[in-house]
């Protein structure tokens, strides 16, 4: 009898909060799987550190930067046994029709989120875990895991960040779009209640953010750590993991964080939990605003990119007029 382990591609593209929640599922798929099995794992070149900080989660990495033509002669290779889609778009399917095996596909739920935004769902939609362990759960026997693994074990401080100078909250300052990003003035409220409770503020985020920490850094007489475009994805995990706490709009961060065991306060605009994007199996302590005066259910838009309400008044500015539960 061949000892040959079961090969098992999982596809996920991006973006940072979507492929960590792929690891509660490829816990639960390997699980599941009776015998010696190879997780291979195919994303895009600049989300491979995400995917590095599963560590012995996935056995091997697979990147792409534009074409999935780029990994198919080498993927064809390999003998893949079965495909998990965890992404189902067009990329997915080319892979999925050059490799011609068996492959599990998740369900969007586009039309239920569309029926949400619109009011006309009253129901919430399942968490993206679920969703992704629904894809093969049937073929496999497989169930949800009570708690995250072990998430980017191996990842350290920036170089130039002091641990000992004593203990700090993070804020994720960035979003992809305006209906999740964290209004400045709501942050510079998280920054002056720190510093009057002896704890630094750590600020992190993308390149395109620089501009947002450097304002918030502004007189800040050393009270904040502008790291804003200066750490990689394994950096931000460490400065999350020694956190007391992590502020975050529905974003990358708020997952993260949710990952490597910190509570986190995740600030909600014009998405809600109702999407299924919630953080999963936070640490005690998490909470989750929403924006007062506004239904707790119905989102504005799926991405953030549209707010029913606009102008100064729209969600995300709901909580810089009514920060008592902050």
């Amino acid at each position: 009898m061949s000892s040959r382990p079961t090969r098992i591609l999982v596809i996920r593209f991006s973006s940072i909060g979507d492929i960590l929640l792929t690891a509660p599922a490829i816990v639960s798929l390997r699980a599941a799987i009776h015998g010696p099995c190879e997780i291979h794992f195919l994303t895009k070149s600049k989300m491979r550190g995400v995917a590095e900080g599963f560590g012995a989660l996935i056995d091997c990495i697979h990147t792409i930067d534009s074409s999935t033509a780029e990994v198919t002669e080498e993927l064809k290779s390999l003998g893949i046994d079965y495909i998990i889609d965890l992404h189902s778009n067009v990329r997915s399917r080319a892979i999925k029709r050059a490799l011609g095996c068996v492959a599990f596909t998740l369900d969007k739920q586009n039309l239920s989120k569309w029926f949400l935004i619109r009011g006309w769902l009253k129901l919430p939609i399942a968490h993206i875990v679920e969703r992704y362990i629904d894809s093969f759960q049937e073929a496999f026997g497989a169930a949800i895991p009570s708690a995250w693994p072990e998430m980017f074990a191996a990842a350290t401080l920036p170089a130039n960040f002091e641990a000992r100078d004593g203990s700090w909250e993070v804020i994720a300052v960035g979003a992809a779009h305006v209906g999740k990003q964290l209004p400045i003035e709501l942050m510079r409220s998280l920054i002056r209640r720190a510093t009057a409770n002896g704890r630094r503020t750590v600020l992190i985020g993308g390149q395109t953010d620089t501009e947002i920490g450097e304002a918030l850094n502004e007189g800040s007489n050393n009270a904040v750590v502008n790291l804003v475009g200066k750490t990689s994805i394994a950096e931000s995990a460490a400065l999350l993991r020694g956190a007391e706490r992590t502020y975050a709009g529905d974003t990358g961060m708020m997952h993260m964080s949710a990952a490597v065991g910190t509570p986190v306060t995740s600030i909600w605009g014009c998405t809600r939990p109702s999407l299924g994007m919630a953080p999963w199996s936070p640490a005690s302590g998490s909470r989750a605003l929403l924006p007062s005066g506004r239904d707790s259910l119905r989102p504005c838009s799926k991405l953030g990119n549209r707010c029913r309400f606009g102008g100064e008044k729209d969600c995300m500015h709901q909580h810089v007029v009514n920060q008592t539960e902050l």
